[in-house]
């Protein structure tokens, strides 16, 4: 169960934050381990590099991993940019990222995580970094509190769990205000046998972009 199913929905912000946290931060050390997981990350990350192969420089790319995780779709992508930086509000997930990092041998140059909770209203908490591409893993759209407050200062590709519809994820992307070239279309799709239904499901994966204005 998400935590995002456990939180009535007339929680505050604050509570909606705090309660993920603590979900993501128990998941932490075990979410490498979850075949699930590993599968939707690994097609995730295909799907990105197959949608922005052209456009990724290993020698240029900065991305944002936000929302990172223990950085598995950081790690599909490190091959074919220049540097990842990985953000997430779960202290143990980013725990879980960076020792990975270290015992790889990668420099935290070219890879890091920071635990940060960006927030609209706290300005510009990156001290002025910019950033080629943003990704945000499937996973994450779910405990959102609302879909379109974490996507006003971010612009980005959403590799996208089913659960919204094509025009709902359009129409966030759109109301930044800021982005042009949107396009939202069906990535692939996943089989899962669901317990408490006992009957096996099919789950859409969408993958949104959108470019920045100029």
């Amino acid at each position: 169960m998400s935590s995002s199913d456990q939180i009535p929905a007339s929680s505050n912000d604050d509570s909606f934050g705090h309660h993920n946290k603590l979900h993501f931060n128990s998941e932490a050390k075990k979410y490498d381990i979850d075949p699930l997981a590993l599968t939707i990350s690994k097609k995730c990350g295909e799907a990105i590099i197959k949608e922005l192969r052209s456009e990724l420089d290993p020698e240029k790319t900065e991305v944002m991993d936000f929302a990172c995780g223990t950085g598995l779709i950081s790690q599909a992508l490190s091959p074919y940019v220049k540097s990842i930086i990985g953000v997430d509000s779960s202290q143990n997930m980013v725990d879980e990222y960076n020792k990975k990092i270290w015992q790889q041998g990668i420099d935290a140059s070219e890879m890091k995580a920071i635990c940060l909770d960006l927030k609209e209203s706290e300005g510009d908490q990156l001290d002025g970094r910019k950033f080629d591409l943003v990704v945000v893993d499937p996973e994450t759209i779910g405990h959102f509190n609302r879909l379109g407050d974490k996507h006003k200062h971010v612009e980005h590709t959403v590799a996208h769990k089913g659960g919204f519809y094509h025009n709902e994820i359009e129409e966030v992307f759109l109301n930044t205000g800021v982005l042009d070239d949107v396009k939202v279309e069906l990535s692939f799709t996943f089989n899962q046998f669901i317990e408490k239904d006992q009957k096996e499901c099919t789950f859409k994966y969408l993958i949104a972009k959108g470019r920045k204005k100029e």
